[in-house]
């Protein structure tokens, strides 16, 4: 029965130190997404003069879980509501902000982003698109370095974790 209980603690906390460094790989691939997000969101606004709910709809379609989730979100609140976009953008980002891996810091330059959503004139809207993807680049390589400096460590320290759990019960 020790025996049993040992295997269950080391697996435990190997899996949970693997799920805190897939979370690292997953928060640089959210950043990268949400750049591509701004991009094609600037593309369909600016480019193809199409109206925020339906670019915010395009956009989603090219996304992965859970940042498409956002964009679906604002477009079909945006179809059903009376409310300013800014305020449809940042409860929808308020809500949205626990389904995904991002920090503080990402959910801030989104919410930024929203202050001035649809209330300015479309190039001033093409400039804060463009300044909240080049936070974003910041961010991305802030999580890559971090990705590269804990991944590992993370791992390592799941099971050795284990491992001095399992000795201290013994």
């Amino acid at each position: 029965m020790k025996l049993f209980g040992a295997i269950v603690i080391l697996l435990t906390s190997t899996a949970f130190g693997w799920e805190l460094s897939n979370r690292l790989g997953r928060r640089t691939k959210q950043i990268r997404y949400l750049k591509i997000a701004f991009e094609a969101l600037e593309t369909e606004m600016v480019f193809g003069m199409t109206p925020l709910p339906y670019a915010c709809e395009k956009v989603s379609n090219q996304l992965i879980k859970p940042l498409k989730s956002l964009f679906q979100t604002v477009s079909k609140r945006l179809l059903e509501e009376e409310q300013s976009a800014k305020d449809i953008w940042c409860t929808s980002v308020e809500k949205w902000k626990k389904s995904t891996d991002l920090t503080g810091t990402e959910i801030n330059i989104l919410l930024q982003f929203g202050q001035t959503l649809g209330q300015q004139d479309l190039e001033s809207q093409r400039k804060q698109i463009r300044l909240a993807i080049s936070y974003f680049n910041q961010e991305e390589k802030e999580a890559l370095e971090s990705q590269q400096k804990f991944e590992s460590m993370y791992k390592s320290f799941g099971f050795l974790g284990g491992v001095l759990l399992v000795l201290i019960m013994l």
